[in-house]
């Protein structure tokens, strides 16, 4: 008797909803039944799906939420585009971990959904300040205080920094991608092709007159076509303009739009009327899936321009090119892997609207350099795409990930992350801890050897932190304190000096208690806390109190004020601070300051530190990412 398949849970739209994810999912299920139970997710107000295998569960969100805690121990894959068609999944994803396959590296609009859109404009504020610093704050708060936000935001800022923290594993289509994520923190990351769709297998491009005469298409010019939604980044209006030269040059074409307008975003009719292309250009509007491949079996080349990239791979372009059609695009992102010798790629750069009238030239006349192109497509595809091998891979991906779940060795920053719910004494608990070390004999010793009080005194060091413990302070009594008090294990916590923190780090810590001096920074603030910044997992605990001992000399401005605007330009975010003790102290429990001390409690949130913050005297800033300590045991 063979044993039970393994359940999978995956989140992803199904068709009929005209998305290219859910028609992706729905071509790999066949395949991934073999060896899965499959259970599909879908948003509440999906239609019913079509075309799915009889033995794959279909769940809307609502019925998954009812057995949550049922279904949260099978492994989870989250199948995330930069559209609203996948945004119902973002809530479980981030709370229950799994793989997340990303059909887009840029997740801008999709998190903009989750916040801008509905007016929440600090909770945008916030996502761009997580991934992008301080300079991502100054964005945010531009954008609430005067509306202005910039056309290249959308394109540049990719905002995806959420949910590569909160995957398992990472799946993406290409090395551009994988390249990006790692440049990030994450190293569980697999590349997985793009299949060609077995639908490609019912047509083909001997039949292309019999397609032209079914979809009114002339039989006597050359067939050129853009498929997908027509949207500005396509670069549709340079095409139009190019082939506006080549029809005043006498070349004879039709270029055919096939795919659906977003008007709001791009007015393609003005164009093809300003270029003088109407009895040139058809547009099809939303095709029905066996147009869809017709109208692709119809052209002559394909023409698929995306500039700029938001990292996505094209199922269209992987379509022509398994169909032997010679396809144009630009070299860039995902697109500058495809070999030379298998599409005709194009430089996006001052000479780029020459270049393409050059390249639709040549391949509107040389009918023998097409089928070159589209022969060469055609086999790197079958080689690389096999929807049986891909498939697989995805199935292998699931059972590591598993393996190592079983196996406790998921020690990920990303797992860190998830599991940062701190705890903290109660007020009373805390008195009471003090009181019993009061009663020790080596306490009032122990008290006069240790750096500062306002760091312990105020109960804002949370207990039960698994990972590691770093104290950077003068006294390594601190260490004994940390331990003593606040209940962690003396041997898990690794003390530094202050003034030997730009040395190299070994290890990341979920919690960094820190009491120097405030001249251990005084010639570079940025440099020093991007050096514990480097010390500490994302979403870390940081407790930074500095003692002001009067020996200061420094070349940048060192008030509290600048102090905490340095805090954030070095990646995190200040949660609470104390100038002095705040709270009342009828029972002499801690020692009176005898210096001034600035503790700040922060939370790591972003590797992307500003080099040169107001107060530096810099004209503008700076921005760097800081490098990834892989995590390890003290």
């Amino acid at each position: 008797m063979s044993s039970p398949l393994q359940k999978l849970v995956i989140f992803c739209p199904l068709p009929p909803k005209p998305n290219g994810i859910a028609d992706y999912l729905a071509e790999q299920l066949p395949y991934l039944v073999r060896n899965f139970d499959v259970m599909v997710v879908i948003e509440n107000n999906s239609p019913q799906p079509v075309d799915i295998p009889n033995n794959v569960s279909v769940l809307y969100i609502e019925q998954y939420m009812w057995r949550r805690s049922e279904y949260a121990k099978y492994p989870h894959l989250y199948h995330v585009g930069n559209n609203r068609d996948t945004q119902y999944m973002l809530e479980i994803l981030l709370s229950t971990p799994g793989i997340v396959m990303f059909h887009d590296l840029n997740l801008h609009y999709l998190i903009d959904l989750t916040n801008l859109s509905i007016g929440d404009k600090a909770s945008y504020t916030r996502a761009l300040f997580n991934q992008y610093g301080s300079a991502g704050k100054v964005l945010g708060e531009q954008l609430s205080k005067y509306g202005w936000k910039g056309g290249f935001m959308p394109h540049e800022l990719m905002m995806n920094s959420s949910i590569i923290d909160a995957a398992r594993h990472i799946i993406v289509h290409s090395k551009y991608s994988a390249d990006k994520i790692k440049a990030i923190g994450h190293q569980k990351v697999s590349i997985i092709p793009h299949h060609l769709s077995p639908k490609t297998r019912k047509y083909s491009l001997k039949h292309k007159m019999t397609y032209r005469g079914q979809l009114g298409l002339p039989g006597n010019k050359v067939v050129i076509t853009s498929m997908g939604f027509i949207a500005r980044a396509k670069q549709i209006k340079a095409v139009l303009m190019s082939l506006k030269e080549l029809k005043e040059q006498g070349l004879m074409f039709v270029y055919v739009l096939a795919g659906q307008c977003k008007p709001h975003e791009y007015d393609v009719y003005q164009d093809i009327a300003d270029c003088g292309l109407q009895d040139d250009v058809i547009v099809t509007g939303f095709l029905e899936e066996d147009n869809f491949f017709k109208y692709l079996c119809a052209s002559d080349f394909i023409v698929n321009l995306r500039y700029p990239s938001g990292g996505e791979t094209s199922g269209t372009l992987s379509r022509a090119m398994g169909l032997g059609l010679a396809c144009v695009v630009v070299d860039i992102g995902p697109f500058g892997e495809i070999p030379n010798e298998s599409a005709l790629k194009l430089t996006y750069d001052e000479g780029f609207q020459t270049s393409l009238t050059k390249a639709l030239s040549m391949l509107i006349v040389d009918k023998q350099q097409r089928a070159n192109i589209g022969i060469s497509a055609k086999r790197w595809v079958q080689q690389t795409q096999e929807i049986n091998v891909t498939t697989k891979a995805y199935g292998e991906v699931v059972k590591e990930c598993e393996r190592q779940k079983n196996t406790h060795t998921q020690n990920s920053e990303s797992e860190c992350l998830r599991s940062k719910i701190y705890s903290y004494y109660s007020n009373t608990a805390f008195h009471t801890e003090v009181d019993a070390l009061m009663d020790s004999s080596e306490f009032s010793i122990l008290i006069a050897q240790i750096s500062g009080v306002t760091w312990w005194s105020e109960n804002v060091i949370p207990i039960g932190i698994k990972g590691n413990v770093l104290c950077i302070s003068e006294s390594c009594n601190d260490v004994i304190l940390l331990s003593r008090l606040f209940k962690y294990d003396e041997r898990s916590i690794l003390h530094i000096d202050p003034f030997e923190i730009m040395k190299p780090a070994t290890a990341q810590a979920s919690l960094i208690v820190n009491i120097s001096p405030l001249r251990a920074l005084e010639n570079d603030p940025i440099a020093y806390l991007s050096a514990v910044n480097v010390r500490c997992s994302m979403g870390a605990v940081v407790i930074l109190s500095f003692i002001i001992d009067g020996l200061t000399s420094s070349t940048v401005d060192l008030r509290r004020s600048d102090l905490e605007q340095y805090i954030e330009a070095a990646g995190f975010i200040v949660e609470d601070k104390y100038a002095g003790q705040r709270t009342l102290d009828i029972h002499n429990r801690f020692p009176l300051l005898d210096t001034e001390e600035w503790t700040f409690v922060t939370t790591k949130c972003s590797r992307m530190v500003n080099k040169a913050p107001q107060g530096y005297g810099a004209s503008s800033s700076t921005l760097a990412l800081l490098p990834e300590i892989k995590q390890q045991e003290v």
